[in-house]
């Protein structure tokens, strides 16, 4: 762990056998933020590195570059509404968790079972996507009633 000026660097440690294997090759860093403890996800740079870049960021009051993983920032829930051979169809209810009085947004995705693209895309829609593509191949199913916060 690495303090700076605005907050905390850490990674994950590795037992012996994990750094011996070189999975400590690329690993990434996290920091807290010691004003609001939001955590961000960072590149595989030194730890004081990142601290500088996440002290900068926040002294020039420019975006943290980092993706946010913690609080997070929406409630996805998918409801399987149509499946075929080649494709499987949600409707995607998003609720935003820091302005929960926001009505939540609903979109209908379609996802090719073969390809993966899906429609339509981006932010909370592709984070819906991707949840449910990796329940497929760890359940042998696609989901039919899932949510979750991202």
């Amino acid at each position: 762990m690495v303090e700076s000026e605005h907050g905390w660097v850490g990674r994950g440690i590795l037992t012996a056998e994990e750094t011996s294997q070189g999975m400590g090759l690329g690993q990434g860093n996290y920091v807290l933020n010691k004003h609001t403890g939001v955590i961000t996800a960072h590149r595989s740079l030194p730890p004081d590195l990142i601290g500088e870049e996440f002290d900068q960021a926040i002294e020039t009051g420019q975006p943290v570059q980092g993706s946010r993983v913690y609080p997070p920032l929406h409630r996805i829930h998918l409801l399987k509404t149509f499946e075929d051979p080649q494709t499987v169809q949600y409707q995607v209810h998003v609720t935003e968790l820091e302005q929960p009085n926001n009505p939540p947004t609903t979109e209908l995705i379609t996802i090719d079972k073969e390809t993966l693209h899906f429609q339509p895309s981006g932010g909370p829609l592709s984070q819906a996507a991707a949840w449910a593509e990796m329940l497929s191949r760890t359940t042998g199913s696609w989901p039919t009633d899932e949510t979750i916060d991202r």
